[in-house]
C-alpha cells in the first residue's frame, strides 16, 4: 500500500500547469466544513463534514476526499445519504480548463472547471443546468455551492458548505 500512496501523492503542483490556471492548489490541505442542504425546508439540514485535498499524479491533478458527515460525527449523526466521496481534477491544456470526475457510492459526475472572476465554476458535462461553485476563497476559508437552473439564467443554490482550514 505504501507504494500506491507514494506513486499517487505529489509534493506540489507540476510546472506544466500555468500559475494563472492553478485553480485548485489553494485548497491543498485539510478542511472542516459546515454543510447545509434541504434549504427549502423550514429547518435546513446542517451537518459537520471534512474535506481533504492533495496534489496527486506528479502534481498534474488535485484529488480530494469529501466526507459528510465527518469521521468523528458519522456514528453520532448518521445520515441516510452520507457521502464518502472523491473528486479528481486534472488541468487540460488543450481546453484551458480542468477535467473533473466526482464519484461516490451509486453515482459519478463529470464536470469542467474554469475561473469566472474570483470564483471557480464547475459545470456538469452534458447537464448545463447543474454546477458547483467555489467562492469567497481565502487562505483559511471558502464557500462551496451546488446550484441548479431550469432556464439557464436564474440559478438557485440547493446546498452549500462553509469550509475552514484545519490548523
Amino acid at each position: 500500500m505504501d507504494g500506491f500512496v507514494e506513486a499517487l501523492v505529489a509534493g506540489g503542483k507540476s510546472p506544466l500547469i500555468p500559475e494563472d490556471e492553478n485553480l485548485y492548489g489553494c485548497f491543498a490541505g485539510d478542511w472542516d466544513f459546515e454543510w447545509y442542504d434541504h434549504l427549502e425546508d423550514a429547518v435546513p439540514r446542517h451537518v459537520k463534514g471534512e474535506w481533504i485535498f492533495r496534489w496527486v499524479l506528479e502534481g498534474l491533478a488535485v484529488q480530494d476526499v469529501f466526507i459528510c458527515p465527518s469521521r468523528p460525527t458519522r456514528d453520532v449523526t448518521p445520515q441516510p445519504d452520507a457521502a464518502y466521496a472523491t473528486t479528481i481534477r486534472m488541468y487540460n491544456p488543450n481546453k484551458k480548463a480542468w477535467d473533473i470526475l466526482y464519484t461516490e457510492w451509486g453515482c459519478a459526475t463529470a464536470l469542467e472547471g474554469r475561473r469566472e472572476g474570483d470564483r471557480i465554476v464547475q459545470v456538469a458535462t452534458g447537464n448545463a443546468g447543474l454546477r458547483w461553485v467555489f467562492s469567497d476563497i481565502t487562505a483559511g476559508s471558502f464557500r462551496w455551492e451546488r446550484m441548479v437552473t431550469a432556464d439557464g439564467v436564474n440559478w438557485k443554490t440547493v446546498a452549500y458548505a462553509l469550509a475552514t482550514r484545519k490548523q
